[in-house]
């Protein structure tokens, strides 16, 4: 058997987001992915939005706690505005070679506006100029399933299983029109990672 060589794969830059309703499994499937192309001695950086450790995010944290008040789209303009806060370090790790992982981005925003009857066309102005998306994967979980998940704590977004819905359904829609891949996230842990790295690894070689 060939030995597997122990230095890093050097492949041009790719920026791979994870997408789903809250409690889908994305934070596990990114940790998950992140060890498998540690395995695999690939250089990757992963990140999750909204990243409520910048100003923006800390707003954005307010605002899901129910503790601020914001009109619609401003709502939507302030998660843009917390990727356009990463816009450099994600250009900086892309141009380094590294695969990004990323744990929700401008499909998730897409997908929110779109439920809340937002245009299109207006959502993608927010996101023009930020690094794209290299693969979009959306784990799809029901509505019921992401209600079920979280039991205590939740959300303005979570508590809402009728948006939910209309999330969902959105999801389903723009990954039909924008060709991203859609798993089953009701399997277990291990086939949904299963699943996702097959996506992956077909992306990468």
């Amino acid at each position: 058997m060939k030995k597997k060589s122990s230095i890093n794969k050097k492949i041009k830059g790719s920026l791979i987001v994870l997408e789903g309703l809250d409690q889908s499994g994305k934070e596990t499937q990114i940790k998950l992915l992140a060890k498998r192309l540690e395995n695999e001695k690939y250089r990757f950086q992963k990140i999750a939005f909204p990243d409520y450790s910048t100003p923006i995010g800390k707003e954005i944290e307010a605002f899901l706690q129910g503790k601020r008040a914001y009109y619609l789209r401003l709502r939507h303009m302030l998660y843009a505005a917390n990727r356009w806060e990463k816009k450099e370090d994600i250009e900086s790790w892309l141009n380094q070679g590294k695969i990004v992982i990323i744990d929700r981005y401008s499909q998730s925003n897409l997908a929110y506006g779109l439920a809340h009857g937002l245009s299109l066309q207006w959502l993608f102005n927010l996101e023009k100029g930020l690094p794209r998306a290299d693969l979009a994967i959306v784990i799809d979980v029901s509505p019921q399933t992401s209600y079920k998940r979280k039991q205590k704590n939740r959300d303005i977004y979570e508590m809402d299983l009728d948006y939910l819905t209309k999330v969902r359904e959105a999801y389903l829609k723009l990954s039909r029109k924008f060709k991203w891949a859609v798993i089953d996230g009701e399997k277990s842990v291990k086939n949904v990672h299963a699943a996702i790295w097959k996506i992956v690894n077909k992306f990468l070689v």
